[in-house]
């Protein structure tokens, strides 16, 4: 061991997503020393590493949900011409899309955590954990660059998305959907530069009934800035039966990105491999790049628009909906979502409708709020009853499979990271565990910080 040994923190965060990294400014915000740990060399998670995009959504209805330092991290964007702010989503499905520049994202997210004073570790993994007396983390062995060190903490959240420092530290967690275990499939999304887009909105004019969601609001797509495109499904209909498309997709789903004639495609699909197995989240990287490719050639060849498009980018790894979900003091149900209901200790507030792929073929099984409906998300669903002193952040808090469906989008992991950062932040100030926060004091912080509850 070397001198790195004795570094000590107020917080630790796994993992630099959008939770993270936003857990990582809540906290430091609040004058205590955080550090953020980031397998890779960047910030932004699947964001960024994912090809994952659009953002949605921020919205319920006409009234914004989502707000504080989520609304925070898009407005500096926008100002830096590297987001358009939130849109209309014009394939109907939901409120709101919010397009950003990836490249901008990294370096917006790290400036946030830099000025927030906290101290990032990019190329770093976990390789153990310590644990005290009263089952606590106390510490936990870095690996980064071939030299394994520790670092140790009072506090530490997991928002690593898979639940990785959950598993490692012996919370309870479960896995997939309750009847066989199954998580949504991996997704590698690609973009494509060259697109047309002008072609496509000319269809959503003349031949609005290609694009299901969209039809029943025709003309959304005029209020779009950059476009998202739902449809083509008898042309994928087509593809599969004749051979082209290997696997089962239902449909061509593309956003444009903050760059025009850009998109995302979204479109891949990876069933029956376990994105927390290493051999076989091995395999879904090698088959989700098999699928990309061979998207890309039917898409230039079949779909309207696509003509001419170009490959410039797939995710330097591959996108994962679901994983571990913490077993937490409480599971957020289906109930609760459908209900709307507002919880004592709400934390963060979501308007974004069940969303399910299947992990058996290519269906996606949504279920949809009332127009302008909107649920909240307790703290219980963060805290765990065997290791007092972590919190989970992000997609990996304690809820149902279907309810996770929901929740699980980058806008309300967001929320929810700020939460978990100012609640340590409280924790710290007032000598509370976490458990035994006073609720209105973190909701006090929580608005203070801009966020909407």
């Amino acid at each position: 061991m070397n001198a790195q040994d004795s570094l000590q923190y107020d917080l630790i965060i796994a993992g630099g997503g959008i939770a993270g990294s936003l857990a990582a400014v809540a906290a430091a915000r609040e004058g205590i020393s955080v550090l953020l740990v980031e397998e890779q060399g960047f910030l932004g998670g699947s964001l960024t590493a994912c090809g994952t995009g659009p953002m949605m959504t921020f919205h319920a209805g006409s009234t914004q949900v989502i707000q504080g330092l989520p609304e925070e991290l898009i407005m500096r964007l926008v100002t830096k011409g590297l987001s358009p702010g939130h849109i209309v989503d014009s394939t109907g499905y939901t409120y709101s899309v919010t397009p950003f520049d990836a490249e901008g994202m990294k370096r917006e997210l790290e400036l946030m955590v830099a000025e927030a004073g906290a101290t990032l570790l990019f190329h770093t993994t976990i390789a153990a954990v310590e644990k005290g007396s009263d089952n606590g983390i106390t510490a936990m062995e870095l690996l980064s660059c071939g030299t394994r060190f520790m670092v140790r903490a009072s506090y530490f959240v997991d928002a690593t998305g898979d639940g990785d420092l959950i598993a490692m530290a012996g919370a309870p967690y479960t896995q997939g959907r309750a009847k066989d275990g199954k998580d949504q499939p991996m997704t590698m999304n690609f973009k494509l530069v060259d697109v047309d887009i002008d072609h496509i909105r000319a269809l959503m004019d003349t031949e609005v009934s290609l694009f299901p969601f969209l039809a029943p609001k025709a003309g959304l797509h005029k209020q779009a800035q950059r476009l998202s495109c739902s449809g083509f499904q008898e042309i994928m209909r087509n593809g599969i039966a004749s051979g082209e498309i290997t696997f089962d997709r239902d449909i061509v789903l593309v956003f444009e990105t903050n760059a025009r004639n850009e998109v995302i495609v979204n479109m891949t699909r990876v069933n029956g491999e376990n994105p927390v197995q290493p051999f076989s989240l091995s395999r879904a990287e090698q088959e989700g790049r098999r699928q990309v490719w061979e998207l890309y050639a039917f898409l230039r060849r079949r779909v309207p628009g696509f003509s001419k498009a170009r490959l410039t980018q797939s995710g330097p790894r591959i996108g994962i909906r679901s994983s571990r979900r913490l077993l937490g003091l409480y599971q957020l149900t289906v109930a609760d979502v459908l209900n709307q209901t507002r919880f004592p200790d709400a934390i963060s507030t979501c308007g974004y409708p069940i969303d399910v792929h299947s992990p058996d073929g290519a269906a996606t099984d949504s279920v949809f709020l009332p127009d302008g409906a909107s649920y909240t998300i307790p703290y219980r669903c963060l805290l765990n009853a065997v290791v007092p002193n972590l919190l989970a952040a992000g997609r990996n808090i304690s809820c149902e499979f279907d309810a996770h469906a929901s929740l699980r989008v980058s806008p309300s992991c967001g929320a929810i990271g700020q939460a978990a950062g100012a609640a340590v932040a409280l924790a710290v100030r007032s000598g509370k565990e976490l458990q035994h926060l006073d609720i209105d004091a973190l909701r006090t912080l929580l608005c203070s910080q801009g966020a909407y509850l």
